[in-house]
């Protein structure tokens, strides 16, 4: 019998394997796919201070971000250019994959085209039923983590319910002249209460995509034919969409079961940005998993405190973005112009926004912009 069994071999499952393989765990991964990192829906926008603090594979990087440029609906700019690096932009199958093999180094068993069908908890273990396609497959272990992503047929069958809401992220890879910087526009027209963003990647190529809260392809589309009509190579390009959290589960842990990542809904509610804060949570839960573990205790109750940390770190930072869509949302675009007027005559009020920007924390940042944009 496995010490746990992780469901999904995504970044966030693959990296919580390899830390509880690390501390001497017998580890078992499951993933539906046959191949982890293909055909994967994501910007691939990493932070640097992610890189540095969970180690991630420098081969996966494509392009590093140095400078954003914000456009208002009548393309009014405001350019942020911070003196280090912001993030990188990394090739997820290249990613994904090296953190699965440094799973599998430090000991993790591997199972790759296995759906996971059922769970049943008992008192002593846990019993993870699996399809291959050939045939059902069981194992046992001591505790189940789910790293289903935005797959929640699991949770609610096992009662820990499903974000509040979702959107929807479209995106397509193309060729593309005169795109030298990441480019973020905003307005009615774009997307309401969202944004949209074009993303270099070398040699002409770049990531353009939107994050609606629905009918994020035609989206999209309206935007390629706005903003980059006679600039885009490929006459038909392939777009793709995936529906995205917004906002956290009711419950991330019951007896023997506990979700991280996306499953939790530990995702930006701002960008829809997931890989940082489900590597965080991660580390919250393997490290009160240690504990438990070494208190056999793996219940509800033993398991609570990965949920009181992960929400004392994130719950803030969850519900200012859900605040901050909805005040977008109720924008003209007349008005989001103005803020951008206000924001260029103001050089103080822009450096004085400038300091609040973190990368992957942008509840400050939010709170600290309605306050000085606010009619005095």
């Amino acid at each position: 019998m496995y010490d746990a069994i992780v469901v999904g071999a995504g970044p966030i499952g693959s990296y919580t394997a390899y830390q509880l393989a690390e501390l001497g765990f017998e580890v078992v991964l499951i993933e539906e796919d046959e191949e982890v990192g293909k055909d994967v829906i994501c910007t691939g926008v990493i932070g640097t201070e992610a890189f540095e603090r969970f180690n991630l594979p420098q081969r996966a990087i494509i392009s590093e971000i140095k400078s954003i440029v914000f456009f208002s609906p009548s393309l009014l700019t405001i350019n942020y250019t911070p003196s280090d690096t912001l993030a990188y932009v990394v090739d997820r199958d290249i990613f994904d994959k090296e953190i699965l093999q440094a799973a599998q180094r430090k000991g993790v068993d591997v199972y790759l085209g296995e759906q996971v069908r059922r769970i049943n908890t008992y008192k002593d273990f846990v019993e993870v039923e699996s399809w291959n396609g050939n045939s059902l497959e069981t194992l046992r272990a001591k505790l189940v983590i789910l790293a289903t992503g935005v797959n929640y047929r699991l949770q609610r069958s096992l009662g820990l319910g499903i974000p509040p809401s979702f959107l929807k992220g479209a995106q397509t890879e193309v060729e593309v002249k005169n795109l030298r910087q990441t480019e973020i526009y905003v307005g009615r027209q774009i997307s309401p209460g969202s944004f949209a963003w074009a993303m270099p990647l070398g040699n002409g190529w770049a990531r353009i995509g939107v994050l609606a809260e629905s009918k994020g392809v035609s989206h999209l589309e309206e935007f390629l034919k706005m903003r980059f009509a006679g600039r885009i190579k490929q006459e038909n390009p392939r777009i793709v969409q995936k529906r995205i959290a917004c906002g956290a589960v009711k419950r991330s842990v019951k007896d023997r079961i506990l979700a991280v990542g996306e499953a939790a809904g530990q995702v930006k509610t701002t960008t829809g940005g997931g890989i940082f804060y489900g590597l965080l949570c991660s580390e919250i839960a393997v490290h009160v998993l240690q504990k438990a573990f070494s208190k056999g205790d793996l219940s509800q109750r033993g398991l609570f405190q990965y949920e009181r940390l992960w929400r004392s770190k994130l719950g803030k930072e969850l519900k200012m973005g859900q605040w901050a869509r909805k005040v977008l949302r109720k924008l003209t675009d007349k008005q989001i112009d103005k803020i951008f007027r206000f924001v260029r005559e103001k050089a103080f009020i822009k450096k004085l926004l400038e300091k609040k920007v973190k990368f992957d924390y942008h509840a400050s940042l939010i709170s600290s912009g309605l306050k000085l944009l606010r009619p005095k």
